[in-house]
């Protein structure tokens, strides 16, 4: 399977959006200063949202903070999204921060479409009528949910395309996955402690991913 997309998620209480603009990320060192815009970063609430040319797209709202990143042909050692939302949260440590979620992105390539759709009809669901009507089979998605220490890991499994040009795409079978925890605790000091060790583990979390994914899943043939 390769991972192609990373993002983390934190639930944040009263955090204000319009601070989000590009010269706030750069004078507090949150991102490198040579790192150039997409497009024009929106910054008005109830939503800002800053993107740059890398891949890295950084979006904040009055509840939650998403910093996501396409690795496209890049390597998980090129992944910095975790890395700059530590130093995102250590700017503002007295925000209620309540929860994070480390969401990640893979995909295994198949020859069709139809392909990627029986994957999932003939292996994930159950036999039985619900697997066609008027003669013909739908188009489904999977969602599984998982305890895990504290939290839970759901994944959604589904056909999709993957772009290669503005013309061409790539059938592929798309895994996503979502570690959710909760953040616990009386004091905000105490709440980011927590949350930075979340983060910092998010290579842990897709090891997890990756091996429930390929010793379960694509243990069935694709």
């Amino acid at each position: 399977m390769k991972i192609h997309d990373l993002g983390v998620a934190v639930v944040a209480r009263n955090h204000n959006p319009t601070i989000l603009n590009p010269d706030f990320l750069k004078h507090n060192d949150i991102v490198p200063p040579n790192w150039e815009l997409a497009s024009p970063p929106i910054c008005a609430e109830p939503v800002a949202e800053v993107r740059y040319k890398n891949g890295i797209n950084i979006v904040a709202q009055l509840e939650k903070l998403i910093f996501s990143q396409t690795l496209a042909d890049r390597s998980l050692g090129d992944a910095q999204v975790p890395e700059i939302m530590v130093r995102y949260i250590e700017t503002l440590p007295h925000v209620d921060y309540r929860a994070v979620g480390i969401n990640v992105k893979g995909h295994v390539v198949v020859d069709t479409e139809e392909e990627a759709q029986g994957y999932i009809l003939d292996n994930l669901i159950a036999q039985g009528p619900w697997k066609r009507f008027d003669d013909k089979r739908p188009s489904v998605s999977v969602q599984f949910s998982y305890l895990i220490q504290e939290g839970s890991l759901n994944i959604t499994v589904e056909k999709g395309l993957l772009p290669l040009s503005n013309e061409k795409h790539l059938p592929v079978v798309i895994f996503t996955s979502n570690f959710h925890r909760d953040i616990t605790g009386e004091f905000s000091r105490e709440k980011v402690v927590k949350l930075k060790e979340v983060i910092q583990s998010w290579r842990k979390d897709i090891e997890t991913f990756r091996s429930l994914v390929e010793k379960t899943f694509l243990s069935i043939e694709v």
